[in-house]
This record gives structure tokens, sequence and C-alpha cells, in this order.
């Protein structure tokens, strides 16, 4: 029987990363399927079984020597983009480097390519994890806001109910955000998922992919994300700093001027779903063709 192999980041530390595979979602009547960790490529495992490579935020140099692996070791096979996308990392001024990224060096040599980045040459096909079955549940809005924070970049607003990225229970986080009338978020999917909801949100980016959504959020611009650090004093005189590696924090003042720039769109849900749909008949059609 023939193979599929989905290599997308397999993380229990974030949810937008183990939801985002596309093979959680549809078939592949025919062939065999496993999903596995693009981060730790087995050149000898995937010799003569076709390549998904997505979702999530894959085009970011961390990963592109894997997808040299993946275009070299390429034969009598099929390999596949779904739903993934650019990053760069930083502020407002990373954000203008949108229309400057170099897609090609990853993608060259693909047979099939759809890239959640909207507005671009190649295929627009969203994060297939708008498939799951828990969007479709209706809920009811308990909160004006509610804070949902990427683990490593978080915000700090108010009392207001909060919960992060970390977790590994998607009803638990789509109740959380349905619950709000606006979502405050410095994650991707929590921006994604939150828009998915009919939901109101207000992004605070850490990367340019907040700017490539088909249907955008409201962005709070931050100009720099500060490192947390841990502080050891007596008698004001410092006896220990220490910066924490992966903790991040930024100045949020008056990020209530820009809820008006926040709307709902109902149709994206249906919208993105019918995208997908699109794009799996499109890649049946490129694997019988193999």
């Amino acid at each position: 029987m023939k193979s599929i192999i989905n290599y997308h980041v397999i993380d229990p530390t974030n949810i937008g990363d183990l939801f985002s595979a596309p093979t959680k979602y549809f078939s592949f009547p025919g062939y065999t399927v496993e999903q596995a960790d693009i981060r730790t490529i087995n050149i000898d495992e995937i010799k003569d079984k076709h390549i998904i490579v997505g979702g999530g935020g894959l085009l970011y140099s961390p990963f592109l020597n894997s997808f040299v692996k993946l275009i070299e070791s390429k034969a009598h096979t099929k390999l596949i983009a779904w739903g993934i996308g650019q990053q760069a990392y930083g502020t407002s001024g990373k954000i203008q480097e949108l229309d400057n990224f170099d897609y090609s060096q990853y993608l060259k040599n693909f047979d099939l390519v759809g890239i959640r980045d909207f507005n671009h040459k190649y295929n627009w096909v969203p994060c297939c994890s708008c498939m799951h079955p828990g969007f479709d549940k209706k809920r009811e809005i308990k909160h004006e806001f509610v804070v949902f924070s990427h683990k490593k970049f978080q915000i700090k607003i108010g009392n207001f109910p909060h919960l992060t990225n970390n977790n590994q229970d998607i009803e638990e986080i789509l109740d959380f955000l349905g619950s709000g009338e606006t979502i405050l978020t410095s994650s991707y999917h929590g921006a994604y998922w939150g828009t998915l909801l009919g939901r109101k949100v207000l992004s605070f980016p850490f990367s340019s992919k907040f700017s490539t959504l088909k249907h955008p959020t409201g962005i709070f611009p931050i100009q720099k994300w500060f490192q947390n650090k841990f502080k050891l004093s007596i008698f004001n005189k410092t006896l220990l700093e220490l910066h924490y590696k992966n903790k991040f924090s930024c100045k949020i003042d008056n990020w209530q001027d820009y809820l008006k720039d926040c709307k709902s769109y109902p149709e994206s849900l249906n919208e993105n779903r019918e995208r997908n749909h699109w794009y799996y008949y499109q890649i049946l059609d490129t694997l019988a063709h193999t």
C-alpha cells in the first residue's frame, strides 16, 4: 500500500501546532498515513513516500534545512504543502517584510502548494484546524474580554479571564475563546480560531504571521517585546539578575484605542472550510497522477 507522511511540528505545549495537521481531518483511501515532526526528518524513512508538509508557521528559517532535505530526497513521489505560512519575528518593522518574503527557497520543486498567507501568488489554503467539529458548537458570550496568550509572549491586561496556548484540550480552548465578546491575543491560532467563532479579535503580534490572515483582526502596534527577568536585590543592591530565555512581555498602554479596528466575520468558518475541501480534492487528483 502507498504511504503518506504528514510533517508538521508536534509540540504538546502548543495547541495550534497540535491541531494544524491536515491528516487529522482528511482521509486518504488506499494510503497508509502517519504524522511526523518536521524537526526530526529521517531521510531513510521517507523514500518512496508522498509528503504533505503542514500546517503551521513552517516557512521560517529554522525549518529551512528540513525543507531542503525533503526537496532533495524527492524522487517519484509527490511533495505537497498544505496550510503553511511565513514568519518574520519582530514587531512593527518586521511586519513590513511581508511582501519581501522569499517563499521560493522553501517551496521550489513542490508539486502542489497551498499557503495560509492570503493575497500571495500561491493558492490560499487556510489552516485546516478550521475543520475541527468543535467550531460547530454554539457558545454563549459571558465576558466582554478574554485574554489568550502565546506561552512565550504573554499579555497581562486587567483582571480579564486568561489562558495560554500551552494546552492540549482544544474543546476547552474553543469554549474559552467563545466566552468572550472580544478576544485579546498574542497567539496566531487564538486570533484565527476567535475569528472562526464569530468573535472580534485584537492581536498583539510578535511576528509577521498576524498580518497574513484573510479576515484581518485589529492589530495593537507593539514597539518591542521585552525579555522577562528575575532580579534578586538586598538594600537596593542587585545581587543577581537572570533573563528568562522564552518569556517576553510588552507595554500595552491605550490598547482600547484599537478596539475600533476589530470586527467579526460570520462567513469565515464556512469560507475557510470550503477552501480546504477544494484543496483536498486538488491533492487527490495530484496523487492519482503519480
